[in-house]
Parts: C-alpha cells; sequence; structure tokens
C-alpha cells in the first residue's frame, strides 16, 4: 500500500463544463492545502494549479474560506459514509471497532490527500457550523460504538469521546508516519497498531 500519491476528489459519473472547472478549481485546493496548509496558499497559487484564471475562482467560491469549507464538508461527508455503508450494527464491540478502524484505513488509502486535509482542519476556526455539525456527526458515529461496547461490558468506562480521541489519532498518527517515512503502510503494521488500540480501550483483551 501506499499512500503519498496525490489524489483527487470523488468523481461523479457526469460533469458539466462548469462542473469540471470547479473540480479542477477543488482538486488543485486540496493537494495544495493538503501540503501547506490554508494559510501557506493563496486564491492565485490556487487558480494557477488548476489552470484557469485567479478572476474565475469567484465564479464558484465567494472567498478561499467557502472554498476550503465547501472542500472539508465534502470528504468529511465521503468519510461519514464509508463509515456508515455497511456497518455491522448487529455485531458485537470488537467487529465493530475492526469494521471502523478498517474503514478508516480504506479511505485514507484511497484518497490520501483528503484525509491528510481533513485531519488538519480538525480545529480550523473558519470551519463553518455546517462542518462542525458535520464532524460532529462523524464523531458521534465512534461515540455510540464506544456506548455500545461499555453497555456491553467489553470497553472501559470513561469519556466516549476521549477513547475515540485514543485510537482515531493512534491511526492518524500512524498515517503520519508513513507519509514521512518512518513506518510502512502495510496490512501486518495496520493490524498492529488497530489490535494495540483494541487492548487499550477494552475491559477484555482478547
Amino acid at each position: 500500500m501506499n499512500v503519498s500519491e496525490p489524489t483527487s476528489m470523488p468523481v461523479a459519473l457526469s460533469q458539466t463544463p462548469a462542473e469540471v472547472r470547479k473540480k479542477r478549481l477543488m482538486d488543485a485546493a486540496l493537494n495544495l492545502f493538503a501540503e501547506f496548509g490554508f494559510h501557506g496558499v493563496a486564491v492565485p497559487r490556487i487558480a494557477k494549479e488548476a489552470g484557469v484564471a485567479t478572476g474565475s475562482v469567484y465564479n464558484y467560491f465567494e472567498s478561499k474560506e467557502e472554498l476550503v469549507n465547501e472542500l472539508f464538508w465534502t470528504l468529511k461527508q465521503t468519510l461519514k459514509n464509508y463509515y456508515l455503508t455497511d456497518y455491522p450494527i448487529e455485531a458485537d464491540a470488537s467487529a465493530q471497532f475492526k469494521f471502523i478502524w478498517g474503514r478508516l484505513q480504506q479511505y485514507a488509502l484511497d484518497f490520501p490527500e483528503a484525509f491528510q486535509f481533513i485531519e488538519g482542519q480538525l480545529h480550523s476556526s473558519y470551519l463553518s457550523d455546517k462542518c462542525i455539525a458535520l464532524q460532529e456527526e462523524v464523531f458521534e458515529i465512534g461515540r455510540v460504538f464506544v456506548r455500545f461496547g461499555q453497555s456491553q461490558g467489553v470497553i472501559a468506562h470513561a469519556d466516549p469521546q476521549l477513547i475515540v480521541a485514543l485510537f482515531f489519532g493512534a491511526f492518524v498518527q500512524f498515517f503520519k508516519d508513513t507519509r514521512a517515512n518512518r513506518q510502512n503502510w502495510s496490512m501486518e503494521n495496520s493490524l498492529i497498531y488497530r489490535d494495540l488500540c483494541w487492548k487499550a480501550i477494552s475491559v477484555l483483551t482478547s
């Protein structure tokens, strides 16, 4: 597995010319924001990367803040769908945790630039209320899982958000280490991280 190659946003099957130009802008913004951060990229640079005139950007977005919010919302919604599609609601907590970890890994594998971007925006002051609400919806998926495991006596009794932060933070660090070539992005390493996290949050270590 390789998470170092630039990726674009999910593509619709049929797009108008205007939609194609907008997607080029969002792809350019994604790659630049992921590498340099929101404050490290000016609108003219995004336009140049997308191959359009600077003024064209404002045909689609009123400001850089609007662009970053639409980008964040779109990519975060995709991550939410990764979690919810085929979620094993009837399974035990261990199986649910493996599913969540697997979907997080698959998203990072499919869209590495997107994962790096959204992870870097989690506490940004320029996120809109809509984006913050979506972010909480995604965290709530993890908290629901934790509360279920706690009700079954399988997951340690602590603040559910603390437990979500523990295993999500571990995955993010694994991802960052692979991007910096400190770790290999392999299934073996991912399963080691996953199982260590499960042991850390669970009452039962099996």
